[in-house]
């Protein structure tokens, strides 16, 4: 929720941060993506990512899409764990780490995005967005790298 202009946060381990960021650089120059899972119990807090196959063979490197079925197996697991989905991540190859045109016309309310931006292969900005309302624009999310947890 957004009080009077403050961000909103979601909190990240250290380690989970490192793998996205990992996934982002071994998949230049192509977008990599995948599902985030934690709660919302109090914060919004990220527990593990799961890698996903970017299905779009024909714009890899600017447009990513995850199987909806590999997005209920992780779901299903999650829930079992007492987990949810929070979000999802991908990258974006040598464009900066915001939300595309296409990024808002594919998101729903209430998930994390979390973008890294990859520069060269090497290079990389992070940042998280969110939406609350369908007809709003992301906001940025700030992004607490944490301890295990």
């Amino acid at each position: 929720m957004f009080f009077f202009g403050r961000k909103s946060t979601v909190n990240v381990p250290k380690r989970v941060y490192d793998q996205i960021i990992g996934h982002a650089k071994e998949a230049y120059p192509h977008e990599c993506c995948g599902v985030l899972v934690g709660n919302s119990m109090g914060d919004r807090k990220i527990f593990e990512s799961h890698r996903a196959n970017n299905i779009n063979t024909e714009r890899a490197n600017d447009r990513y899409v995850i199987d909806p079925k590999e997005i209920n197996i992780i779901d299903k697991v999650a829930r079992s764990e007492g987990l949810d989905i929070m979000g999802f991540y991908h990258s974006h190859p040598d464009h900066p780490d915001r939300p595309s045109q296409f990024d808002r016309d594919m998101g729903q309310p209430q998930y994390s995005y979390i973008i890294v931006s990859v520069h060269k292969g090497t290079e990389t900005s992070v940042k998280s967005w969110m939406f609350t309302e369908d007809k709003e624009p992301f906001k940025e999310e700030a992004i607490k790298i944490t301890a295990e947890g």
